[in-house]
């Protein structure tokens, strides 16, 4: 069913993309939206303040069907650190506040929460050997003190999904915040943040969303945004902005009171048509689709000697593909004189397709990788 869409991405022409892990290509959607945008910028109406925001908002609409919200919980941001910023910065914090994420999260995840220890906020860091977080190990610590815990959706390294219904139900259970770094997921599997108990989502575009770097958005649920604080604003931040000299902080009573001053609009237009087309082909297609091709990696990489460093479970699985490997930084090399794009993460050697990848490709990954050990 993604042979017409395949056709949407000049990339697959020219060599086999598998990072989407780290960055994804623009498909021709996103390159035609922002061809538009920077000919009416040059030489159309110049001021297209009005055009853009009115794509914002279908972007906004968009992505909160996307996971199962409303638009008015969503707010615009540059990338994921940008997100948990507000986060922390927005709640008011006590000494002694403990706040649990694993130790196998990208510094995303972990710096902002970081930077509120001089606060005297306990950030207790907790062992996921391999990337496999056991949410037994993080229940064993939570005490009456436990504020907030922070998990991706998908760890960046191996690709081990967090059961969030499951996670986010303790918390509610417990009177806990739930926090969640969607990049390395959202695009590439479905998310339902009402099913899953999320109190706020932080997530990058330029991944599995297939827009442009700095672009992004967050979700912050209906019961936090009563608590939570803008620590900045500006004049779009406020009711009757275009009012100028009215000097009223009178702010928005929604997500966009998070959002205050003018937009990276060319990187939203980008996002923008990049969430139509996944809205378009289908999360839950998309996860099928890279599950199987996990499934033919797992097994034929398995053969060649190649140790898969997720679980077995495949309600673990995700888009990406990890793998301990022999001469990794041999291997790795091969591949890419192959023009067969993956990433090398930690020694490991990471796969990432994503809904346009072929079994075709994986076979041609697989006959270099074997051709390398022979």
């Amino acid at each position: 069913m993604f042979d017409e869409y395949r056709k949407l991405f000049p990339v697959a022409a020219q060599k086999i993309y598998l990072n989407h892990a780290a960055i994804s290509p623009f498909s021709t959607r996103v390159t035609d939206r922002l061809e538009w945008f920077l000919d009416e910028r040059q030489f159309g109406s110049i001021d297209v303040f009005q055009a853009a925001d009115e794509l914002r908002q279908k972007t906004r609409q968009t992505l909160a069907q996307l996971i199962n919200a409303r638009p008015e919980n969503i707010a615009f941001i540059t990338n994921t650190s940008e997100g948990f910023n507000h986060l922390v910065n927005g709640l008011q914090w006590q000494p002694g506040d403990e706040i649990i994420i694993p130790d196998c999260e990208f510094p995303s995840n972990m710096y902002p929460f970081l930077n509120l220890e001089r606060k005297g906020v306990v950030v207790k860091k907790i062992s996921a050997p391999n990337g496999i977080v056991d949410f037994s190990r993080i229940k064993e610590v939570v005490t009456n003190k436990t504020r907030l815990i922070s998990i991706s959706y998908v760890e960046f390294s191996n690709g081990f999904r967090n059961d969030l219904p499951t996670i986010g139900q303790f918390c509610k259970d417990n009177g806990i915040l739930f926090s969640v770094d969607g990049i390395q997921g959202l695009g590439a599997l479905p998310l339902d943040v009402e099913a899953c108990q999320i109190d706020f989502l932080s997530n990058g575009g330029h991944k599995w969303l297939m827009g442009a770097m700095g672009a992004g958005f967050m979700y912050i649920a209906p019961q936090l945004f009563k608590k939570l604080e803008p620590a900045f604003t500006g004049w779009l931040a406020v009711e009757n902005a275009w009012q100028f000299l009215d000097y009223r902080l009178d702010l928005l009573p929604d997500a966009r009171r998070f959002e205050y001053g003018t937009a990276n609009f060319l990187g939203l237009m980008a996002l923008s048509a990049s969430v139509e087309l996944l809205s378009e082909v289908g999360l839950k297609n998309i996860e099928q689709h890279l599950i199987h091709l996990g499934g033919i990696l797992v097994s034929e990489l398995g053969k060649l000697g190649l140790t898969f460093v997720n679980s077995k479970d495949k309600a673990h699985w995700s888009g990406i593909y990890s793998f301990k490997a022999k001469n990794a930084d041999a291997l790795f090399r091969e591949l890419e004189s192959s023009q067969i794009v993956c990433s090398l993460r930690n020694g490991l050697i990471r796969i990432a397709p994503h809904f346009y990848n072929t079994e075709k490709e994986m076979e041609e990954l697989i006959r270099v990788v074997k051709k390398f050990y022979k």
